[in-house]
């Protein structure tokens, strides 16, 4: 987990208001003339994509409006034409431009209960990935990529099963071990561990710095800053993981001559 500073734009566009008598003129030169409902400049489009000023009917209105808000404009014929109307002007939203890219992000935009999600972890809304978001432990925004409980599903498999994930986000599952470089390469990531027994004995162990390299270099794994109440079988010099490649039953990248990583 990253904890991100997400600065979130929001814009506020204040169009302002201003008055006219029919028969007037205002700057520039334009002669106003009452057409319906609508107040017409009459003369040529100079500047054709720009709002040159805001009007309203003054025999409708009792003084100034004190704000004149979502103007529409049109152009045709050699007149500028402003219609009073209501204009809904909706910004995309950030997660609409970029997606949220992880369970964090998400967080930090209020989804706060636990469930599945989408987000996008190369950014740019492409590539979606479907992601278990745990947002109750230890502050929420956790991104679950391994949860193993009852046995219904079997993690002895292939390199290429652990290449694209397996199993059920609402239950037992593997996300992948592609989709877990797009996470951890995108910033200094957080691993949490969190173990419990049969009898409900719980422990966790943390680390603060957690990487994972592409399949060109297998899935090299980078942890360090242990905490925790589990121990620490990651960095513990008398079992190290942290550096090694990624095994699986038909691919043997540990370092061990007798035994298999995959078949422990």
């Amino acid at each position: 987990m990253i904890v991100l500073s997400i600065v979130v734009l929001v814009l506020l566009h204040h169009l302002g208001s201003s008055t006219a008598q029919v028969g007037s003129e205002v700057p520039e030169g334009w002669p106003v003339t009452e057409v319906g409902e609508h107040v017409t400049l009459t003369g040529s489009c100079l500047a054709y994509g720009e709002l040159i000023q805001y009007l309203t009917r003054q025999d409708k209105l009792e003084g100034e409006l004190e704000a004149l808000k979502n103007e529409t404009q049109q152009c045709c014929e050699g007149q500028w034409t402003f219609v009073k109307g209501l204009v809904h002007h909706s910004l995309p939203k950030l997660d609409k431009i970029n997606g949220p890219r992880d369970c964090m992000d998400l967080l930090t935009t209020g989804h706060d209960t636990s469930g599945v999600y989408t987000i996008y972890p190369d950014g740019g809304g492409k590539s979606p990935v479907h992601v278990y978001c745990d947002m109750d432990t230890d502050g929420g925004g956790w991104t679950l990529f391994q949860k193993r409980r009852d046995g219904s599903i079997n993690f002895y498999q292939d390199w290429q099963a652990y290449k694209t994930g397996f199993g059920d986000l609402r239950g037992e599952f593997w996300l992948g071990n592609d989709n877990l470089h797009r996470l951890a390469a995108q910033d200094v990531y957080e691993l949490r561990v969190d173990l419990e027994d049969f009898e409900g004995n719980t422990a966790y162990a943390k680390y603060n710095i957690f990487r994972v390299e592409d399949e060109v270099h297998k899935y090299r794994l980078t942890v360090d800053g242990y905490s925790g109440t589990a121990g620490d079988a990651m960095i513990d010099p008398t079992r190290p993981h942290n550096g090694m490649y990624f095994s699986t039953r038909d691919r043997d990248n540990d370092i061990h001559l007798t035994a298999d990583c995959a078949e422990v």
